[in-house]
């Protein structure tokens, strides 16, 4: 059941007074209902008959369950019988590679068992591999099947440009106890995050390394105090860059988490490459992209972030009541990090080259030129401990008042902020 990470999810089953036309898909054993649906369309699917799942997460007989914006499948190990809305582009598919899928599990299910006995890590599997070959797709999975064995492992979304926890532009990890939800993703617990500000890893990179790290050595202090977590593992889905830069912040992720077995998705170069640098030490494994995995679109991919930062005000089903507050100029501190562009060489001195610290906190005057964007409210009461701090949230820049020196923000509730302390970066919302 490899697909296209579900990027969006629409919750809730109020239907038109008009009935949806449907069709009926039987699924034979170890088949999938492959399918696609557009930003702004919506699926409806339910299960009459047998048992099937949908990213490692059961499907309940009889539910009736609201897709929109998304590309997935529903695969059954047994067979089933599928109810899905006539408008969606849908076929059955009888090639998958969830017998592989499910192999990596039975591997992470015997490390947990072998660390029961000692004071070994469980499984810290990191997922890598180019864009749009289903990396998203078989976090969930593993997730799902982890959750339903009675494990609460660990997930790390080190993938900026996709938000699957929080909105883009951060990197997070949250506590998984239960399998993904179908409609509303990832809502069963608070993550920890950390505010890149940005979509792309070259951006900032020295700074998105500092921020894995950070995320890496909170999961480590955890896991060193709970049993559970430590046995339970860790699983880490990263994003499509492998190349170059790439590749090197990737290399890092790995050492940083100290990741245990590598799951190589459909690259043979970077199944090499891994391979002959952790020979023996640590376990790569190489699977294939499912047939159904969709291509995403430099517009669809842009769509599928203004809709998490959408949805994160205003819910997922739209029925989330954000608020309107007023800030006022001397009462924040807006800050980004990077100390500003580096001045050309022909105004250094001969031989002399500009260094700029990428870690540098710079303080930010509000500007009109903030209005649109994401600000990051830290929990810290430090400027000096800011990019090790979790959230607590974020706010939408709509105007900023020179005049009277305020900076009007939507906020996910309403009261005051927990603290002052403000990060910016690129991160932009356009509705």
């Amino acid at each position: 059941m490899d697909r296209q990470d579900i990027s969006s999810f629409i919750g809730g089953t109020d239907l038109a007074a008009a009935p949806i036309p449907t069709v009926i898909f039987n699924l034979p054993k170890e088949h999938e209902l492959r399918f696609e649906v557009e930003h702004g369309e919506t699926a409806l699917i339910k299960l009459i008959e047998g048992n099937a799942e949908y990213f490692g997460t059961e499907l309940l007989l009889n539910r009736e369950y609201k897709l929109t914006g998304c590309k997935g499948a529903v695969f059954t190990w047994n067979s089933c019988k599928l109810e899905v809305s006539q408008s969606t582009k849908a076929y059955i598919a009888n090639e998958t590679p969830m017998m592989q899928y499910a192999r990596v599990h039975k591997i992470m299910d015997d490390i947990r068992i072998s660390c029961l006995s000692n004071r070994e890590s469980g499984p810290k599997v990191i997922i890598v591999g180019p864009t749009d070959v289903g990396k998203s797709s078989i976090s969930k999975i593993l997730l799902g099947y982890s959750t339903r064995l009675g494990y609460a492992p660990t997930f790390v979304d080190l993938d900026p440009g996709q938000g699957s926890i929080t909105i883009p532009g951060a990197v997070c990890a949250s506590l998984v106890d239960k399998p993904v939800d179908i409609e509303d993703g990832l809502t069963n617990s608070l993550p920890f995050v950390q505010y890149y500000g940005h979509t792309s890893l070259d951006a900032n990179p020295t700074l998105f390394k500092a921020l894995v790290s950070s995320l890496a050595t909170s999961i480590e202090k955890r896991m060193e105090t709970n049993e559970q977590a430590r046995v339970s593992g860790v699983i880490i889905n990263t994003c499509g860059w492998i190349d170059g830069l790439g590749y090197e912040i990737l290399i890092d992720s790995i050492d940083i988490f100290k990741a245990n077995l590598i799951v190589v998705m459909d690259n043979d170069k970077l199944y090499s490459e891994l391979n002959k640098k952790y020979t023996g030490a640590i376990k790569v494994i190489k699977l294939p992209k499912s047939g159904g995995v969709y291509l995403r679109s430099p517009i669809f991919r842009k769509k599928t972030r203004m809709s998490k930062i959408r949805e994160y005000f205003y819910g997922i089903s739209g029925d989330l009541c954000p608020h309107f507050t007023i800030l006022d100029f001397k009462d924040i501190v807006v800050l980004k990090t990077g100390g500003g562009p580096a001045a050309p060489s022909s105004a250094l001195p001969i031989g002399a080259q500009s260094v700029i610290d990428p870690l540098q906190l710079q303080e930010v005057t509000p500007s009109t030129d903030m209005i649109h964007s994401i600000l990051a409210v830290s929990y810290t009461k430090s400027k000096q401990s800011i990019l090790k701090s979790n959230i607590a949230g974020f706010l939408y820049v709509t105007e900023v008042n020179l005049e009277t020196k305020k900076m009007t923000v939507l906020a996910p509730c309403p009261g005051l902020i927990p603290s002052k302390f403000l990060l910016m970066g690129t991160l932009k919302w356009l509705e």
